[in-house]
């Protein structure tokens, strides 16, 4: 099973982690794992992938699930645009599942 896992409040052990180029940034940090940098976190085994929001490096129909929590969805913010909902029904695969905030935000026909 793919798991991708788009920004927001704290990283997801298991999946692949995405974050906006911002990450990279010296002030990042990840509040919900000790306050560990992206440098850390990835040190210490967890997988990222750095990309804009707006064009996810993944291919069509090809996330089994989708994990997004406390991130701006559809709107930008002072850090740029957030998780947009056009690229994550776009990567899922049919039958694949969104959560937001822990619970099933959609499932792809």
């Amino acid at each position: 099973m793919f798991r991708v896992n788009l920004g927001g409040e704290g990283e997801e052990p298991g999946v692949l982690n995405q974050q906006p180029p911002f990450a990279l940034g010296p002030t990042w940090f990840s509040w919900r794992n000790g306050g560990k940098t992206l440098r850390e976190l990835a040190a210490a085994g967890m997988p990222f992938v750095i990309a804009d929001n707006t064009i996810l490096p993944f291919a069509d129909n090809s996330v089994d699930e989708v994990i997004t929590n406390g991130v701006p969805l559809d709107r930008n913010t002072k850090d740029g645009p957030g998780v947009q909902s056009t690229e994550v029904r776009r990567i899922l695969k049919p039958g694949g599942r969104w959560l937001h905030n822990r619970r099933v935000k959609y499932v792809k026909p």
